[in-house]
C-alpha cells in the first residue's frame, strides 16, 4: 500500500460518488457534484531552544512515526490558532516550559506520515527563549529530552527532512544562539 494522498482519496465527501485525484492541481475532484478539494500543506510549528551554555534542546519522539528519534518540540497548528499561540502551547504541552520571547526564524516544507497517508506540512520555526528550565519534564508526545551541541548532531539520523534542514542551517550559522 502506498502512502500517497492520491491513493487514499477515492470518494467524494459531499456526495459519495467516485472521484479522481488531479496531480496537476494537487486536488481531489468529483465530476458528479463538482466538489473540488485542494490538498494544501498543513501548518505546523517547531521550537528552537538554546540553554545558557549554547546547547540545543531536542526531544525524543514518544509517538510514531519515528518513535524514539531525536526531534524538535512542536506540532500542528490547531484551527483558529495563530502560529505564535501554537508554539507557546506546544512547548508547554511537551516540555512544561513557557518561553518569554519567541521570534519567527524560517519555514521548511516537510512530509509527515499520519494514519497511513502522507500529509504535506509547512513547518514554521520559532526561536524561543526560556529563562528557567527547572520545571522541564517530558509530556504529551515526548518520551525524553536532551541538550546537545549543534555541531555534534548527525543530520542523517534525524527523522524528517525539515528537521534535517533546520539542523543543517543551524550548523552553518555563525552563532545560532544570538537572536
Amino acid at each position: 500500500m502506498t502512502t500517497s494522498p492520491s491513493n487514499h482519496f477515492k470518494y467524494c465527501p459531499r456526495c459519495a460518488a467516485g472521484g479522481i485525484f488531479d496531480f496537476t492541481d494537487k486536488a481531489f475532484k468529483c465530476h458528479s457534484c463538482g466538489f473540488h478539494f485542494f490538498l494544501n500543506s498543513s501548518a505546523a510549528v517547531t521550537a528552537i531552544i538554546f540553554e545558557k551554555t549554547g546547547k540545543l534542546l531536542m526531544v525524543r519522539r514518544g509517538i510514531e512515526p519515528h518513535f524514539g528519534a531525536l526531534d524538535f518540540p512542536g506540532g500542528f497548528i490547531d484551527p483558529g490558532e495563530s502560529a505564535e499561540e501554537a508554539i507557546l502551547r506546544e512547548v508547554k504541552e511537551e516540555l512544561n516550559l513557557e518561553p518569554y520571547k519567541i521570534k519567527y526564524w524560517a519555514s521548511f516544507p516537510n512530509e509527515y506520515l499520519y494514519s497511513g497517508t502522507i500529509v504535506n506540512t509547512i513547518d514554521l520555526v520559532f526561536l524561543c527563549s526560556i529563562d528557567d528550565f527547572s520545571a522541564i519534564k517530558h509530556l504529551d508526545d515526548v518520551m525524553d529530552f536532551e541538550f546537545v551541541e549543534v555541531s555534534s548532531i548527525d543530520v542523517k539520523q534525524l527523522p524528517f527532512l525539515s528537521v534535517q534542514n533546520i539542523v543543517r542551517r543551524l550548523q552553518n550559522t555563525k552563532d545560532p544562539t544570538n537572536f
